[in-house]
């Protein structure tokens, strides 16, 4: 076991990675990487010994983060580029917000051995070089039990980060790296550099006041990961009750959305203008995700006075312990889905959470509304869930 320590000790990674590339510490007949962000500043450094791995017959696989825009454009291309057809890389990504994929593990492997690095480096230069840093270097004789175990439960890790049928990993070629950049999923060096706290999501603002191109979703979720001890029920100071995974036939029955100015409070309270409706407005992408939790349009008819308006009145919904109606409306020109009650809209603040669970109507409502208010034991988990982005809005909103 050894270990290096930098910038203060003897040996920095950067240099140690690249002795091993380029045959110092042994043969290795492949190389298998995980890390969260790469970036050119980390790449151009190991491109040659990366190279001349590959030409000794040798083969790599990488499994990519793009979190947090800490992976770049110019990383990945440059990375893409020295690997060619002579390795693969994969870019892993939970659409959940509080999800990182976060490993920094180097793997060399030949047929009876194999080096592992584990640490708290990037494939940047920071990480390589100039970061304080910390690296355990273990060597693996594969004949031994205790080393073939790690080995093992390695392989099964690389295998699952690699899974290209799970919603959360891509394989990365040209045409993916495309997609990846038009979505605004990683940026340049000089944007990255250039970003400031300014750019980050705050709520209070008008619903219609951003004008953030809206991304295309290009990953999914991970819903049998683990949840955290802030999930629903789990109180300060109590053990968190396990749960079973979420099945098919558990899915969206439920709906997750942040509340905006626009739904909240009074509206418009300027002289001379009138009282906004008492309405929560939802995207027209968030209904036609699901149209069945909705019941559109099977539920909903034309309104005889105005041509592609359609309403579902009446609706029975339950709000702490009350059943209210709500008017269920989309307008032919507003490009939003509208639930009018005043008692919606009246019920939450600004950055709190509506919680619309469908029911089976057994019970005198068709829906269980809640509002999770911001600061409260399940807010955080809620908040993970409303995992897509409204156009020109601060909205985000979820199925579950």
């Amino acid at each position: 076991m050894g270990i290096i320590i930098q910038p203060f000790g003897e040996a920095v990674f950067g240099n140690f990675l690249k002795e091993i590339l380029r045959g110092d510490h042994g043969k290795y007949e492949s190389f298998k990487a995980a890390v969260a962000f790469v970036k050119k500043s980390g790449v151009q450094h190991v491109i040659s010994e990366i190279e001349y791995f590959l030409d000794k017959e040798a083969n790599c696989k990488w499994v990519i983060g793009i979190d947090q825009y800490g992976t770049t454009i110019e990383g990945l291309t440059s990375l893409l580029e020295v690997v060619g057809d002579r390795g693969e890389i994969f870019i892993h990504h939970d659409e959940n917000e509080y999800v990182t994929f976060h490993p920094k593990l180097y793997l060399f492997e030949s047929q009876d051995s194999a080096l592992l690095i584990v640490g708290s480096g990037n494939l940047t230069q920071g990480g390589l070089y100039t970061n304080d840093e910390g690296f355990a270097i273990r060597r693996l004789d594969l004949s031994a039990e205790v080393d073939n175990k790690i080995y093992q439960e390695l392989s099964l890790a690389f295998e699952a980060w690699c899974n290209i049928s799970l919603e959360t990993v891509h394989k990365l070629d040209s045409d993916f790296l495309k997609l990846l950049i038009e979505a605004d999923y990683i940026r340049s060096e000089k944007q990255t550099i250039q970003s400031s706290k300014s750019e980050l999501e705050s709520f209070g603002e008008d619903e219609f006041g951003d004008k953030t191109k809206e991304k295309n979703v290009l990953f999914g979720q991970d819903k049998k990961r683990r949840r955290s001890s802030s999930q629903p029920g789990a109180a300060k100071g109590k053990k968190a009750v396990e749960t079973e995974p979420i099945t098919e036939e558990q899915e969206n029955l439920g709906f997750v959305m942040t509340l905006m100015r626009t739904d909240v409070g009074t509206g418009q309270t300027t002289a001379g203008t009138s009282r906004r409706s008492p309405e929560i407005f939802i995207p027209l992408k968030a209904r036609n995700a699901n149209q069945d939790f909705w019941d559109w349009p099977n539920k909903f008819s034309e309104d005889p006075k105005r041509k592609g308006k359609f309403d579902r009145p009446g609706v029975k919904m339950r709000l702490g312990g009350d059943i209210i109606t709500v008017n269920m409306m989309t307008w032919p020109v507003k490009h939003d889905f509208r639930l009018r009650s005043e008692s919606l809209r009246s019920a939450g603040e600004i950055g709190d959470i509506i919680r619309i669970e469908k029911t089976d109507g057994t019970r005198g409502y068709k829906y269980y509304v809640e509002i999770v208010p911001q600061a409260t034991n399940d807010y955080e988990y809620y908040y993970s869930l409303c995992i897509n982005k409204t156009r020109n809005s601060k909205k985000l909103w979820g199925y579950y």
